[in-house]
C-alpha cells in the first residue's frame, strides 16, 4: 500500500505547499481519501483481466474461420462483389460495410467481380496477314515466361550488387531522445519520529551518433561470395537466352501445326467436291441405264464420309489455333489471320551433323552452360566455407553528440529544494581489430560438407546434362532426316495417287470403271494429300527442333536456313523452292 501513499502524499504536499508527515505508527491518512488508492488498482487488476480476456477470445474467433470438418466444405462470407471476407457476423473484423451473402453450396467458390482483370499484352489486326516471323516477333515481346525470366535475371543481378556491398564500409546515423520522471518516496527516521519526503527527478535526454563499421580483410571469403554470385547471375542470363529460344520453338510448332491444320482443311474440301463429282457421275449413269443403285448409295456414302472428315479436320484448326495463341501469349478469344508457310524444300544431304559439330553444339546450349554455371557458383561457395576458418580484420568507429536535462526536487538531506543539471557531451572513437574463429559446435564443418555435397550434386547435373543434349541432338537429327524422307515420298505417292484417280474417274464415266475401285482411288488421294501436308509441315518442325537442339535457334530468321544455321562458320546456304504441299 506504500506504493499508492506517497502518490497522494505528493499531490497534498504540493496543493498545501508542504509535504505529509505520518505519525509515529505509520498510519496513512491518504487511505480515507475516498478509497482513491483502491480503486486505481481494482481498474489495474480489470483491465490486465480483460486484455487476457479479449487475446484468449481472438484465438478462439481465429479457428472459427476454417472449415469445420475435412468432409465439409468451407462456408466464409462474400460481401456483395463476391469477395471473400473474414468473419461469419455483421460487422466482422475487416468487413468495411454492406450486405455480406454466403459462399454457395458444395465445395464451389463465389465468383470474385473485385478482382483486378489481366491487362491485354498484346492485340492483332485484324485485316493483317501473320506469317511466322511476325508472331515469333510478338511473342518474344508480350509472352508471361520471358517476363518472368526477364525478372529473374534482375534479381540475380541485384544480388551479384549484394554481395559487392561487402568490401564497402558501413554507415549507420542513430538519433533518439527521451523523457523519464522517477518519484521515489524516502523514508527517514529522527528523533523517533518518522519523517516522509516526496523525491521528484525528471529531465530530457538526447543522442546523436555515427557509426562506422568496414571489414578490411577476411582471407578470400567476401571473394567467393561475390564470385558465387556473379556465376548465378551469369546463369540466369543464359537461362534468359534460352526461354528466348524455348519461346520460338514452341511458337514455330504451334504455327506448324495450325498451317498443317489449315492445310488439312482446303485437301478435305477438294476430296468433298470430288465425292460431289463421283456422285453426280454415279446419278448421270443410272439414268443413262449405265449404272445400279448401289454405285449411287457407295457415291453418296463417300459425301457424307468426307463431310465427317472435314467436320474433324475444322475442329483440329481451332484446337491449333488456341494453342498458337496459347504459345505467343495472345488471348485466346482474338482473331488471328495466319499466313501458311510453303514451297519449302531441305535435303537430307544439307543435315549430316559430324562428331565436332555435336561437341560444338553441346557447348552452346543454354541449359548445358547454365548447369556449368551452377557447377563454378558451387565450386565458390566451398571457397567460402572455407574462408570461414580464417580470421577476419575489421575497422570501427562512431562519432557522438549527447545532451541530459536532469531537474531534481526534495532532495533529501539536502538543504535546498531544486537542482537542474544540464550536460552537453561530445565524444569519438575509432577501433581495429581482429576475430578468430575458434570453436562453433561444428556450424563451420557442417556448412563445409553441405557445399561438398552441392559442388558434387551440380557436378553430376552438368554431366547428365551433357548427355542429354547429345541424345536430343542425335534424336532431333534422326527426326529431320525421317521427316525429309517421308516427305519425299509422300510427293511420290500423292503423284500416282492422282494419276489413278484420275483415270478410274474418266473410266466410270465413260462407263467402263466400277465405283468401289474408283472409291478406293478417292480415299488413297485423299491420304495422299494428307500425307503430304503432315509429313511437310513435320519436316519444318523437325528441322527448328534440330535448331533448338543445337542450342541456334536464336531468332526466327534461323528457321528459314536450318542447314546454315548448325554450324557457326558454314557458308549460308540458299532455301531451294520445291513443291509446294497438297
Amino acid at each position: 500500500m506504500d506504493g499508492f501513499v506517497w502518490k497522494q502524499d505528493m499531490t497534498q504536499g504540493k496543493i498545501q505547499g508542504r509535504s505529509h508527515q505520518t505519525s509515529s505508527r505509520g498510519s496513512c491518512p491518504s487511505m480515507k481519501q475516498d478509497g482513491r488508492p483502491m480503486w486505481r488498482r481494482a481498474a489495474l487488476v480489470c483491465t490486465v483481466l480483460l486484455c487476457g480476456s479479449a487475446l484468449s477470445g481472438c484465438q478462439t474467433t481465429a479457428m472459427q474461420n476454417m472449415p469445420l470438418a475435412p468432409d465439409q466444405p468451407w462456408a466464409a462470407p462474400v460481401d456483395a462483389n463476391g469477395h471473400i471476407i473474414e468473419g461469419h457476423e455483421q460487422g466482422a473484423p475487416g468487413h468495411k460495410g454492406g450486405r455480406m451473402l454466403k459462399m454457395p453450396a458444395g465445395y464451389r467458390l463465389s465468383s470474385d467481380h473485385a478482382l483486378p482483370q489481366p491487362a491485354a499484352l498484346g492485340t492483332v489486326q485484324v485485316d493483317h496477314s501473320y506469317n511466322l516471323v511476325d508472331l515469333i516477333d510478338m511473342a518474344q515481346s508480350i509472352n508471361p515466361s520471358t517476363r518472368q525470366a526477364w525478372d529473374a535475371a534482375r534479381e540475380s543481378a541485384a544480388e551479384t550488387g549484394i554481395a559487392r556491398s561487402a568490401y564497402l564500409p558501413h554507415l549507420t546515423a542513430t538519433a533518439l531522445g527521451g523523457y523519464g520522471v522517477l518519484e521515489p518516496h524516502n523514508r527517514f527516521r529522527s528523533d523517533g519520529v518518522k519523517v516522509n519526503t516526496n523525491t521528484r527527478i525528471h529531465g530530457t535526454l538526447e543522442r546523436q551518433q555515427v557509426g562506422l563499421e568496414w571489414l578490411l580483410f577476411d582471407f578470400g571469403k567476401r571473394r567467393a561470395v561475390m564470385e558465387e554470385a556473379t556465376q548465378k547471375s551469369i546463369g540466369q542470363n543464359i537461362l534468359f537466352t534460352g526461354e528466348h529460344q524455348k519461346v520460338i520453338h514452341q511458337v514455330a510448332l504451334a504455327y506448324y501445326r495450325y498451317a498443317a491444320a489449315l492445310n488439312n482443311v482446303s485437301l478435305v474440301r477438294q476430296s468433298l467436291e470430288n465425292a460431289h463429282a463421283i456422285a453426280r457421275a454415279a446419278d448421270a449413269n443410272l439414268r443413262n441405264g449405265e449404272g445400279t443403285v448401289i454405285d449411287t448409295a457407295q457415291a453418296e456414302q463417300a459425301v457424307a464420309e468426307a463431310e465427317l472428315v472435314l467436320a474433324r479436320t475444322e475442329g483440329d484448326v481451332k484446337t491449333y489455333r488456341l494453342e498458337l495463341l496459347t504459345a505467343v501469349g495472345l488471348n485466346p478469344s482474338q482473331p488471328l489471320h495466319v499466313q501458311t508457310d510453303t514451297g519449302r524444300n531441305i535435303r537430307v544431304e544439307d543435315i549430316r551433323l559430324s562428331e565436332d559439330m555435336v561437341h560444338e553444339a553441346v557447348g552452346r546450349r543454354p541449359d548445358v552452360l547454365a548447369a556449368y554455371t551452377s557447377l563454378r557458383a558451387a565450386q565458390s561457395a566451398v571457397e567460402g566455407a572455407r574462408a570461414s576458418y580464417r580470421p577476419q580484420i575489421f575497422m570501427s568507429g562512431n562519432v557522438g553528440y549527447g545532451f541530459d536535462d536532469i531537474r531534481l526536487r526534495n532532495l533529501p538531506l539536502v538543504n535546498t529544494n531544486s537542482l537542474n543539471d544540464r550536460v552537453h557531451t561530445f565524444g569519438s572513437l575509432i577501433t581495429a581489430g581482429i576475430t578468430v574463429p575458434i570453436y562453433d559446435g561444428g556450424l563451420r564443418r557442417n556448412r563445409l560438407r553441405q557445399a561438398h555435397e552441392r559442388e558434387d550434386s551440380a557436378r553430376a547435373a552438368l554431366q547428365d546434362t551433357q548427355n542429354n543434349a547429345v541424345r536430343t541432338i542425335v534424336s532431333a537429327e534422326a527426326m529431320l532426316h525421317t521427316g525429309i524422307t517421308a516427305y519425299q515420298a509422300a510427293l511420290s505417292l500423292q503423284k500416282a495417287s492422282q494419276t489413278g484417280f484420275d483415270a478410274a474417274l474418266t473410266a466410270y464415266r465413260s462407263g467402263d470403271g466400277t465405283m468401289t475401285r474408283m472409291l478406293e482411288l478417292q480415299n488413297t488421294l485423299l491420304n495422299a494429300r494428307l500425307a503430304v501436308s503432315d509429313s511437310y509441315y513435320g519436316m519444318l518442325s523437325a528441322a527448328a527442333s534440330l535448331a533448338y537442339a543445337a542450342g541456334t535457334l536464336g531468332s526466327s530468321s534461323v528457321l528459314s536456313d536450318i542447314e546454315g544455321s548448325l554450324e557457326e562458320t558454314a557458308p549460308v546456304v540458299p532455301v531451294s523452292n520445291g513443291q509446294a504441299p497438297g
